[in-house]
């Protein structure tokens, strides 16, 4: 699968999708009887919901809808499955001599790394991080907001963030350096907002960061280094295509750097041991496919009046609420974008606005998202239902809307742009 996708990515589509998709609704069928029965009932609820979906738009005359379950969610698959050999070359628990970091201090520095490294790695960051500070593969509730947090608020400035890649596909007049300038100003004040609140958690004294040091930076340093060497280049990849072959030039690299390491052995006993552990997020994503290609189709045959063109800043206040409503009810962000971009008139007026609000509200919904594939990944590899995400960033998500809603205002007040 993961070599189809990456066919797929690299020859710019010029090789169809649609293989690595089968290949891996094949893996997700096959690992179904290993997850959870909470977890096939998820699945379940979101496969029926989308295809009833589906069923409605094929009756509207929708006919491109079976490419679209297909390809679904293989390339963002193909990217998990890839970063989860980075467990090769990572040191285990208990496999170094060191007193990991605990408490406040050790909050404020776990959100500011997996920030940064979130903003050259995407999720892949939240993945390395997560199962270094696990304990039992499991993270606690503490860990898991700090994690989540840091991760998608990188999304609302950074220009190797998806986020970005899908506001440059659909406003691709916007400036992206004056859009970063502003919105990096959102990820700071997000940032200092989780600080502010996570460290009076009742467990705040008990919790284990992530290390800073040379050997725990290692692999994220050399994966940031790939990532932006790769992104460097005129390549013309997705964002997801240049993390899978980042990650796998990271683990030749790191293993072929350790002395003794015997790669073959440790790759064939990760494909053998490590990967069929994967269930729970292949059968997530893929059912989380059906549910955004029904919700897609059926927003392609609805015919909305609306045209939807922003000029002042206030004006982007009710588009942010509306983005992030949708995510909440489990839209994925490149759907919701994708219809609004139908809404827009020939040429917008303020092109660099409408990209400030659609970043924006990607980063602040999909921290609170039971559907966001930040929840249902670290659903699948840390056994964190997603439904409690809700609950644990519903704070994030009030705080993000109160600051995003004043920085859009503050926009036209001080003529940033």
């Amino acid at each position: 699968m993961i070599a189809l996708s990456l066919s797929s990515g690299i020859s710019g589509g010029r090789f169809p999708a649609w293989p690595a998709g089968v290949v891996a609704w094949v893996v997700g069928v096959l690992l179904l009887p290993s997850i959870s029965r909470f977890q096939r009932t998820q699945v379940f609820v979101l496969v029926v919901l989308g295809v009833a979906s589906l069923g409605y738009a094929a009756n509207y005359g929708d006919q491109e809808w079976p490419i679209r379950l297909l390809v679904g969610n293989q390339a963002l698959l193909a990217m998990l499955a890839t970063v989860s050999f980075l467990r090769v070359v990572t040191d285990t628990e208990g496999s170094l001599p060191e007193v990991p970091p605990r408490g406040r201090g050790a909050v404020y520095q776990t959100l500011v790394t997996t920030h940064l490294f979130a903003a050259v790695t995407n999720i892949s960051a939240a993945m390395i991080i997560g199962q270094r500070i696990a304990r039992a593969g499991r993270l606690t509730s503490l860990q898991a907001k700090v994690v989540s947090r840091a991760f998608v608020s990188a999304a609302s400035w950074s220009p190797l963030f998806a986020s970005m890649a899908v506001a440059l596909n659909y406003v691709p007049d916007m400036d992206i350096l004056a859009v970063s300038r502003v919105n990096i100003l959102l990820a700071f004040a997000l940032l200092f907002f989780c600080a502010v609140d996570l460290r009076n958690d009742e467990n705040v004294g008990e919790f284990v960061g992530y290390p800073f040091h040379r050997e725990a930076l290692r692999v994220p340093c050399v994966l940031s280094a790939f990532a932006l060497l790769f992104y460097s280049l005129p390549t013309g990849w997705p964002v997801l295509t240049t993390i899978v072959v980042a990650a796998l030039s990271s683990v030749l690299a790191l293993l072929l750097w350790r002395p003794g390491s015997r790669p073959g052995t440790l790759l064939r006993q990760h494909v053998d041991g490590e990967l069929p552990r994967m269930g729970g997020e292949f059968a997530l994503f893929l059912g989380a496919s059906v549910l955004s290609a029904g919700v897609g189709a059926m927003a392609r045959v609805i015919d909305i009046s609306l045209v939807v063109d922003p000029v002042r800043g206030v004006d982007g206040v009710p588009l942010l609420l509306a983005l992030a409503g949708l995510t909440m009810i489990g839209v994925h962000p490149v759907i919701s974008v994708a219809t609004l971009a139908g809404l827009f008139p020939a040429e917008l007026r303020r092109p660099d606005l409408v990209a400030m609000v659609i970043l924006m509200a990607w980063s602040i919904a999909l921290g609170a998202s039971p559907f966001s594939g930040t929840a249902l990944a670290m659903q699948g590899r840390f056994g964190i239902p997603a439904t409690r995400f809700v609950r644990w960033n519903f704070s994030y998500l009030l705080a993000g809307l109160i600051f995003a809603s004043v920085l859009l205002v503050a926009v036209d007040l001080f003529g940033w742009f």
